[in-house]
């Protein structure tokens, strides 16, 4: 017998799905066009797709009500596991989007202002003279250089165009190939570096002529509706059909509204942006591409690509000048992306005299280490959970999301959230604070594990309780927020992944906790960090916790310095030969590390 077809309402959207019988509410918000938010994307892991729906659903089962708790009697279930057996109505939560933040700026070591990409002028042609082919002209303005052959397709024909009452005024040509031509002079000459993170895209307007900055804007990466990890999208890229294209279309409409904002902002055209220049992890810069990164996956790990490209946008979909230039900037393995790379350049990391690191910490923990002019990388799977998923209260860096904590020695404590609002979830950095706050008062004991109430003191002791069946500690007093055993082992084992990618790496150049003279922790989520939570959770060793420099987002500086700087392209190539990538899980001795690890320091 065939199943039927049932209609789900989504408001405030006034937007609707027709869906089969059995289908779950996440795929009909999909349907709709809805991106909910889903990091596990629909494995119900992490019980975030929640939404308040009536109509014809099945009961929700005892995983589900285990994650919802006192919720579910709200009528809030989760999309992935609430499915359509007749007509449905939905009414979505809120939109997070608008609330969320992230750091758009990073160090930056600077340099000469020479870009591959310039504009040129034109001599006037007077009308009555012996008329030129454009061809001449441009040989007339010393771009003696442009080969007809290369030149886009869609200038080929201009380029064998007589010259007769309308002169073109402007050439603008990137590395001596002709880009665009333009009838009037005034027009900017612009670019834009471009940060492709798993949660977020940061996008900064160059004036490439001048090398002023124009303006940088951000938003949450629109594929975190289909998983916030990399392994989780590679997943979804691979299982389902057109997969890697919907994620290449959803992180493309991220970005022409990022570029929308930023010409609005400055009053000027996509059409005088004639570069845009990507830093991203391995996987995001094949999902740009729409290659699906199934291999990324898959022993031996081997991407598609990993050099240096120079594609055009108009395939993409990017809207920028028709004969503009979107390069990728090379990856130095699958899992150390051109992200890390350009960190650093930006920070000239590669040129330090001492003993460094270099760590990004997010879903994927990358690390660089150099001793005597070797670099060596490396690349653990943290997993969602140091950003706030795949935790009971876990929350992205919005309005209200938990983002410090301090306890006292009576035993009160002391949350900051973000806006100052009422808190709704911890987001990574307030995590690791509380953990390792916890961990430093001792109701965290080093195996994980709560503590006895006799053992802590009374204030704190009052705040451990059952919730959902298990042991927790209240974080907010309105009840709303907690932090539970499971969350606090969910810590243990991205802590413990990058803990021993350090261990390891640290090893590979004989090289001790106390030689190493600085670590520069790269990122959004690291920028908000605190050095005694790092080292209170043993996420860094307690030696490096006075060597710690947070550098920012160091991904979107290096990006810009190859946009306005060519030399740069030289330089990145080079950092990429000189590291040696280790891979982890190939490491005999990796699992015995990795146990060691997971415990928290006495």
């Amino acid at each position: 017998m065939s199943k039927g077809f049932y209609e789900v309402i989504f408001q405030p959207e006034g937007k609707t799905a027709l869906v089969q019988e059995g289908s779950s509410l996440l795929q009909a918000a999909r349907v709709a066009g809805l991106r909910l938010e889903a990091p596990c994307d629909g494995l119900s892991k992490c019980g975030k797709c929640r939404l308040r729906a009536s109509g014809s659903l099945n009961a929700p089962e005892e995983k589900e009500l285990e994650q919802l708790g006192a919720l579910a009697d709200e009528g809030i279930r989760l999309a992935c596991q609430a499915r359509v057996f007749g007509p449905a109505q939905v009414d979505l939560l809120k939109s997070k989007e608008e609330t969320f933040e992230t750091v758009t700026d990073g160090q930056n070591k600077g340099g000469k202002i020479n870009p591959l990409i310039r504009k040129l002028v034109l001599p006037p042609h007077k009308i009555g003279e012996e008329r030129k082919t454009l061809w001449e002209t441009l040989d007339l303005s010393h771009a003696k250089h442009i080969s007809p052959e290369r030149l886009p397709v869609f200038l080929r024909a201009l380029a064998q165009e007589h010259l007769t009452e309308r002169n073109y005024s402007e050439a603008i040509v990137r590395n001596n190939i002709l880009l665009d031509l333009r009838y009037r002079r005034g027009k900017k000459c612009l670019g834009i570096a471009l940060d492709i993170g798993t949660t977020s895209i940061v996008a900064e307007l160059t004036d490439l002529e001048s090398g002023e900055h124009l303006g940088t804007c951000s938003s949450l990466n629109p594929q975190i509706a289909f998983g916030g990890d990399v392994l989780t999208r590679i997943s979804y890229a691979t299982s389902q059909a057109g997969g890697a294209q919907i994620l290449q279309s959803e992180v493309v409409k991220g970005i022409n509204k990022l570029i929308e904002s930023l010409c609005g902002t400055q009053k000027v055209t996509c059409g005088e942006i004639y570069e845009i220049v990507v830093a991203a992890n391995t996987t995001m810069l094949h999902l740009l591409l729409g290659v699906n990164p199934r291999s990324l996956a898959i022993a031996p790990y081997r991407p598609v690509f990993i050099d240096q490209l120079e594609v055009s946008p108009g395939p993409l979909g990017i809207k920028i000048a028709p004969g503009g230039v979107v390069t990728l900037l090379p990856s130095a393995s699958a899992f150390v992306g051109s992200d890390i790379v350009a960190g650093l350049l930006a920070t000239d990391f590669h040129h330090f005299q001492k003993p460094s690191l270099f760590i990004d910490i997010g879903t994927n923990g990358e690390i660089v280490a150099l001793k005597d002019g070797l670099l060596a990388g490396t690349s653990s799977a943290a997993g969602p959970a140091l950003e706030g998923m795949n935790i009971s209260h876990g929350c992205r860096a919005e309005g209200g999301a938990i983002e410090a904590v301090s306890i006292f020695d009576e035993g009160d404590v002391h949350l900051k959230t973000i806006g100052n609002a009422t808190p709704i979830g911890l987001c990574g950095s307030g995590l690791i604070d509380l953990v390792g706050e916890l961990v430093r008062v001792g109701v965290i004991e080093p195996s994980g594990r709560f503590s006895k109430n006799e053992r802590i003191p009374a204030a704190l002791a009052g705040r451990l309780v059952e919730f959902q069946g298990q042991r927790a500690f209240l974080v907010s007093e309105d009840g709303q927020v907690f932090l539970t055993q499971k969350d606090i082992r969910q810590v243990q084992l991205a802590k413990g992944a990058i803990a021993t990618g350090i261990a390891l790496l640290l090893k590979e150049l004989n090289l001790s906790c106390q030689e190493v003279q600085q670590v520069l922790v790269a990122g959004a989520f690291g920028y908000h960090l605190k050095p005694a939570s790092l080292s209170a959770i043993g996420l860094l060793p307690a030696e490096m916790r006075d060597k710690i420099i947070f550098v920012g987002n160091t991904a979107k500086e290096g990006a810009k310095n190859v946009l306005i700087n060519r030399d740069a392209t030289r330089e990145v190539q080079d950092i990429c030969q000189r590291i040696k990538i280790k891979e982890l899980s190939f490491l005999p001795e990796f699992q015995d590390y990795f146990v060691q690890q997971l415990v928290f320091p006495v």
